[in-house]
């Protein structure tokens, strides 16, 4: 039976649980940047739905893209 060394387990586990971490942050980064930019959206009458699908979708890019088109 293989069995790995004492610290690799340490590392190991150490290395998930940061990109569990990771994934969490960059994820709710994502839901309030959508939510952010469906607000402003709405209150400029720029169709806040179609711009949280789009923020959604395309993450960061999408938002550069409705800065830049916003009115």
């Amino acid at each position: 039976m293989l069995m790995m060394p004492p610290d690799l387990d340490i590392l190991l586990g150490g290395m998930l649980i940061f990109i569990v971490i990771f994934f969490v942050i960059y994820c709710l980064i994502g839901i309030a940047l959508a939510v952010w930019v469906y607000k402003d959206a709405e209150k400029r009458d720029m169709g806040g739905a179609v711009w949280l699908i789009i923020v959604i979708l395309t993450g960061c890019i999408g938002c550069i893209i409705y800065l830049i088109v916003r009115k």
